[in-house]
């Protein structure tokens, strides 16, 4: 990559000045070689301390957690926190991230916005229905963001999880610092549960007729017309939901497995995923 300028801004303002005139911002820098292209000036987001993992909420409730976008996938794996807020999901996601040298470069921020498809902390906020939070242009849901991102210039600031302690990260490696053969998550959120499917080798995607089997099981379980407010039973419908993932999810083969190979893990991986998330 050529770089004709480099800019380190002291403010968001100025960073996002300089993004809004066609300026790169970067984090950590770990993946700039896979961007390919040049350009005028890089904008180095390094001082805006945007490094940070804290409590958020209304009043005295601080049910959900904000990671500023420069913190690292190592600040991420040991942050007792996160940890204790999600159960391990989050340093399940990122202790094989690579090395922990890279890990200590790696940025949630990076991460996000440039949507990789090899990611496994996507894979987990997509699950847990995070939201981002984007300088200037106010707060959307991430898988909105990944399926639609902003069409113009934009800097990602932060992102908020509401604070669960139902979910699951699992994944399987050929070796323990390789990106995953395949990934999955899950999630029982408020309303119900969210399912993903990530490393596929194509970007994580939601898993909608796992989720509906996985209700629906919950609200047989509760009686008929409750609200679903606990992930009941769950080696009832497991099975079921995750062979339902597998069927409604597009693999790819590529020098780490077959698509047919990934298919049979999701069956495993998503299986897995639900009986962790619901015990």
């Amino acid at each position: 990559m050529e770089v004709n300028h480099y800019m380190r801004p002291q403010t968001l303002d100025e960073a996002y000045g300089l993004i809004q005139k066609g300026g790169l911002p970067v984090g950590g820098g770990c993946w700039l070689h896979m961007n390919g292209r040049s350009t005028d000036t890089m904008v180095d987001l390094c001082e805006l301390r945007l490094d940070y993992i804290r409590e958020v909420g209304s009043g005295d409730s601080n049910d959900f957690v904000e990671i500023g976008a420069m913190t690292t996938a190592r600040s991420i794996e040991t942050s007792s926190l996160l940890d204790e807020a999600f159960r391990g999901a989050f340093r399940h996601a990122t202790e094989h991230l690579v090395g922990v040298q890279l890990r200590n470069l790696i940025t949630i921020g990076g991460t996000v916005a440039g949507r990789y498809g090899f990611s496994d902390l996507i894979t987990l906020l997509l699950a847990l229905d995070a939201r981002v939070n984007l300088y200037g242009q106010g707060q959307m849901g991430l898988g909105d963001f990944l399926s639609a991102p902003p069409k113009g210039p934009f800097l990602l600031e932060s992102v908020v999880i509401a604070k669960n302690p139902y979910v699951s990260f699992q994944s399987l490696r050929i070796t323990r610092n390789d990106f995953a053969v395949l990934n999955a998550a899950a999630a029982f959120v408020a309303g119900g549960w969210r399912i993903v499917v990530g490393a596929r080798p194509a970007a994580a995607r939601l898993c909608p007729n796992a989720q509906a089997a996985c209700d629906a099981a919950c609200a047989a379980a509760q009686g008929q017309g409750a609200a679903i407010v606990a992930p009941a039973a769950p080696s009832s419908y497991a099975g079921a939901a995750a062979k339902a993932a597998a069927s409604e999810t597009v693999f790819i083969s590529d020098s780490r497995g077959s698509a047919d190979y990934r298919r049979l893990l999701c069956e495993t991986l998503v299986e897995r995923a639900i009986m962790e998330a619901a015990s």
